[in-house]
């Protein structure tokens, strides 16, 4: 007998049901369902998935585990650029589509990586506390670095990369970048020199942003002996991965003045806790994992998501939306055209 249940996409990661309307909006009308319920845990999220054909998600893990106990999953669905909350390879093996959409949240996430650059820099959190205390200008006026006329060093030159390059540049920033696996006419492209090392960035940048993704090799690529490397009046910003970065080697060179100071927007541990020691910086400038947002584009991720879903529901491969990382591998468990 065929299933005559409705295509049921789950949420677990919320309980706000009016942050899913948009998507609801899009899917039920088509004959789908979406359920909105949050998972304390890994076993609650399996119970919660059992009715599921997707699941909408945004950094939950979705592992080979995750997927041994949920055989009517169909599609995953990530909200945003990064997969690697996803065993991507589990779920080719199970039947499963991931769906992404990598070129999600660009312009938003290369303006707060800047934004996060000149509040460290211009020193904007002491000279705001200083205001709302009644200390104009307090006790004497910080050093602040001039940006114009710095180095800028970016890691990864992909998409966002290359929207912070032309920002840096409008600062009057000379830009120098490390991807590895990027040819040179990308670079020529983009106006930006190429770092032929990790180590000759972070010895000849002035400042430094991270858009790199989360890999084996990016773990921790930023630890002990890279603030050792760098200049001791550079600042770093992170608006990729926190795990990138080793939390606890960048307080030691904040305490110890190995650094300038840091723009932190992503943490190895989310959401962060109030005994976290980077809240006791000035020269911290700290955001809730909030890069991607605008509401333009909280409104057209909602909206791909919601059409992702009523595309497959239809038997459609969903890439005029979403991006299918294992389209070429996966079986889907509904015939696809």
């Amino acid at each position: 007998m065929p299933d005559k249940r409705p295509f049921t996409a789950i949420q677990t990661e919320s309980n706000d049901h009016a942050w899913f309307e948009v998507e609801r909006a899009i899917i039920e009308p088509a004959g789908g369902r979406v359920v909105v319920q949050r998972a304390a845990s890994t076993d609650e999220r399996v119970a919660l998935l059992q009715d599921a054909q997707a699941v909408l998600v945004g950094g939950a893990q979705i592992t080979s585990a995750v997927l041994d106990q949920l055989p009517d999953l169909e599609l995953i669905i990530r909200y945003g650029v990064g997969l690697d909350s996803l065993d991507v390879p589990a779920a080719t093996e199970h039947g499963v589509v991931v769906a992404h959409y990598p070129d999600f949240c660009q312009p938003e996430v290369a303006n707060h990586a800047m934004m996060l650059l000149l509040a460290v820099a211009r020193k904007l959190l002491p000279h705001d506390r200083a205001m709302r205390t009644g200390q104009y200008r307090g006790p004497g006026l910080p050093v602040v670095p001039p940006i114009t006329g710095q180095t800028l060093g970016i890691v990864a030159l992909g998409a966002i990369g290359r929207q912070v390059a032309q920002r840096a540049r409008a600062f009057g920033m000379h830009v120098l970048a490390y991807d590895p696996y990027l040819d040179a006419s990308v670079f020529a492209e983009a106006g930006v020199e190429r770092a032929a090392t990790f180590e000759e960035l972070l010895a000849r940048a002035d400042h430094i942003t991270v858009h790199a993704p989360l890999t084996p090799e990016t773990h921790h690529l930023f630890n002990r002996a890279a603030f050792a490397a760098m200049k001791p009046t550079a600042i770093l910003v992170n608006t990729a991965r926190g795990l990138i970065v080793e939390e606890a080697a960048l307080v030691e060179a904040l305490r110890e003045g190995r650094i300038a100071g840091a723009g932190m927007d992503v943490f190895e541990v989310e959401p962060v806790g109030t005994d976290s020691p980077l809240l006791a910086f000035d020269n911290v400038a700290l955001t809730p994992h909030s890069a991607f947002y605008s509401e333009a584009s909280n409104q057209q991720i909602k909206e791909r998501v919601g059409h992702t879903v009523v595309a497959f529901m239809q038997g459609k491969w969903p890439s005029e939306f979403a991006t299918i990382p294992n389209r070429a591998e996966v079986k889907p468990k509904r015939p696809l055209r």
